[in-house]
């Protein structure tokens, strides 16, 4: 998993080298699903995250992706063992290095799982807007889901997850 993280952060030009900026991006991205609550919450804030909401279903965490301002969802089957994990990023205001930011999310997602076929959905939270959509699925029990909301890279949101200009969603359904 560190190998696709590093391919990321070469498409989006950025460098590779995880103890020259703190963030969680790394610790996120190699969460395996069916680890422990107590493990998922020690390896984020080992990565510089720390708790927001600490329960036994879900976990939100707050920490840094690749520079960015970001929220950890993670959710729990049977309050037990990992089986989701979502993060939002929060726009630092510049809508074209955001744009850029996710073109080569996109890139590594599609280069890593084949394409994710990227689709307009309509936007929600303003009308007549449009989001970009991509899902992958690498294997029956996993989705993935990357969401693109070019209207919230032109200012800082507010706390609302829905507000993140990117959503970047692991489901994993065998269990349910």
């Amino acid at each position: 998993m560190r190998k696709f993280l590093c391919a990321l952060l070469l498409i989006a030009g950025l460098t590779c080298e995880a103890q020259a900026v703190s963030n969680s991006a790394d610790a996120f991205m190699s969460l395996q699903f069916g680890l422990k609550f107590a493990r998922v919450q020690k390896r984020m804030e080992n990565s510089g995250s720390r708790v927001l909401t600490p329960r036994k279903e879900s976990l939100t965490m707050e920490g840094m992706f690749e520079g960015y301002p970001a929220y950890y969802v993670f959710g729990f089957y049977n309050k037990k063992i990992l089986n989701s994990k979502a993060v939002y990023l929060q726009s630092m205001g510049n809508a074209e290095a955001d744009r850029k930011f996710y073109e080569a999310l996109q890139k590594g997602f599609n280069a890593y799982y084949g394409s994710g076929h990227e689709t307009p959905t309509a936007n929600t939270r303003a009308a007549g807007k449009i989001m970009l959509r991509n899902v992958w699925t690498p294997d029956r029990y996993t989705t993935i889901t990357l969401t693109y909301n070019p209207e919230m890279s032109k200012r800082f949101p507010g706390n609302s997850l829905s507000s993140r200009f990117i959503q970047l969603i692991w489901k994993y359904d065998k269990w349910e």
